[in-house]
């Protein structure tokens, strides 16, 4: 959903209701969570000068000429000459909620152009990094005791800057002293989230004895937090739906490769996180022995501990990771550059019967009421039947 709102309007109440259901699921007993999310997006958000300056413009200017799109779009229900703002304020929420520091929109999105969220199994996987991503890979690549402790320092900082700690440039204010709040960032504003974890519900077809296995939801969910708009812009919502996932490109546990003093952070190197940076060769370790062409890499121990690991028992390891739908197991982390947080679009219809054919979606249905107090009025009401 999209809703404008104006400068000096306070929203006191949101209130929706939705029906969800997906069609059928491979798996019958593997569950799958629902999320709702709401966020305030300002017209400066979306950084186009013309918008800004459009409530300024003393002529009165259209803008449908310049941004209004050639073609109806469907995925986000705006018609031809119209300005994609839901494309757009989608785009600035994914940007900035859904993916991490410096990753694109379109890093992984549907051919509707619409974005796949990451998996979100938090694993030791955490800080996964390919060899080729790290300094001096082949000098530390047996780094193992305190002699290669400045080596082993540098990988660290490495790996930090890449993901263990990043830092925008408000940060980088924060940094010096300089109080910059969260809802100055220029980026949109998270105003409510509501999520559910359902199992899927088993039927069985009288006329054939089979069982079918769908997922459901109900929602009726609502949030009186008041929120004052300093700005024009909108309250869009989103809709989001993760299913637990496998990953079958692990061979067996992280906890089986704790077999050195380090890999159980003694507390005499409480001092010093980057001993806990692991290096593993292509051919062993959590990942296997892999047959394709991959590289080395790292791991944080640590992450094994905070995150938590995966264990299954039902599917043996393939050198060649491939989708198990049965078993809601992707082929990841792949075996190129170690990535393992986006699902293609492939890989999210394997999870459904007719994952081939044309019956793998999840359909919903319902409303969303926003309470809203301002200034305007209703000048033009029509004649409308009293009860």
């Amino acid at each position: 959903m999209i809703a404008p709102v104006l400068p000096g309007e306070t929203m006191n109440s949101l209130f929706f209701e939705s029906r969800v259901i997906t069609d059928p699921v491979r798996n019958p007993i593997i569950g799958w969570k629902k999320e709702f999310y709401y966020f305030y997006v300002r017209i400066t958000d979306l950084l186009v000068d013309a918008i800004r300056d459009m409530f300024v413009d003393p002529e009165n200017n259209d803008l449908a000429a310049a941004y209004g799109i050639a073609a109806n779009s469907q995925p986000f229900y705006t018609a031809k000459g119209g300005i994609d703002y839901s494309k757009r304020c989608l785009e600035k929420v994914v940007e900035h909620f859904f993916r991490d520091e410096g990753e694109a929109y379109d890093k992984a999105v549907t051919a509707d152009g619409l974005p796949i969220v990451q998996i979100r199994e938090n694993t030791w996987m955490d800080s996964l990094i390919d060899s080729d991503d790290m300094p001096m890979g082949e000098e530390i690549s047996t780094a193992e005791n305190a002699s290669d402790l400045g080596a082993l320092m540098d990988a660290f900082e490495q790996l930090r800057a890449l993901g263990i700690a990043n830092m925008t440039y408000e940060d980088f204010l924060r940094s010096y002293g300089i109080a910059i709040p969260a809802k100055d960032e220029g980026k949109p504003e998270l105003l409510a989230r509501f999520s559910d974890y359902q199992y899927p519900s088993n039927t069985i077809d009288p006329s054939s004895g089979a069982p079918t296995s769908a997922v459901s939801w109900v929602f009726k969910n609502g949030n009186k937090e008041r929120k004052f708009f300093k700005e024009p812009g909108f309250i869009i919502g989103l809709s989001v739906v993760r299913p637990k996932v496998y990953f079958s490109g692990l061979a067996g546990s992280m906890a089986a490769h704790m077999t050195r003093a380090w890999d159980w952070m003694p507390n005499y190197l409480a001092g010093k996180p980057e001993t806990q940076l692991k290096h593993f060769a292509s051919d062993n370790g959590p990942l296997g022995d892999r047959t394709v062409a991959t590289d080395d890499y790292w791991a944080d121990m640590r992450d094994l501990l905070i995150h938590g690991d995966q264990w299954q028992n039902i599917e043996a390891f393939n050198a060649a990771p491939a989708i198990v739908a049965d078993s809601h197991m992707l082929p990841l982390p792949d075996g190129e550059n170690h990535e393992y947080k986006y699902p293609t679009e492939a890989m999210c219809k394997s999870f459904f019967v007719d994952s081939a054919g044309t019956a793998f979606y999840i359909r919903q249905d319902g409303y969303c009421s926003l309470g809203v107090r301002g200034k305007q009025v209703d000048y033009t009401q029509g004649n409308f039947a009293e009860v």
